[in-house]
């Protein structure tokens, strides 16, 4: 039994943005599969963390994986 001063556990806060190395675990897509997407904008471009960061909202790659979805469900 828990004990009553000890606070339920607290998930941890979901990221807002994925960073490069994140996006080949969520996509499936390699580096180059994604700049050629970005480049002919099937894919969202990234914005600008700092002189040589970049990272992708977690919202928008999430809106791109409803979207192959519904691709894929209308086929």
């Amino acid at each position: 039994m828990a004990s009553p001063n000890v606070e339920p556990r607290r998930e941890l806060p979901k990221p807002l943005i994925y960073r490069e190395r994140h996006l080949q675990a969520v996509t499936s897509l390699s580096r180059k599969a994604r700049e050629d997407a970005m480049r002919a904008g099937t894919f969202p471009k990234p914005i600008p963390l700092g002189p040589k960061a970049r990272g992708w909202l977690v919202s928008e790659i999430e809106d791109w994986v409803e979207q192959r979805k519904a691709a894929r469900d209308a086929a």
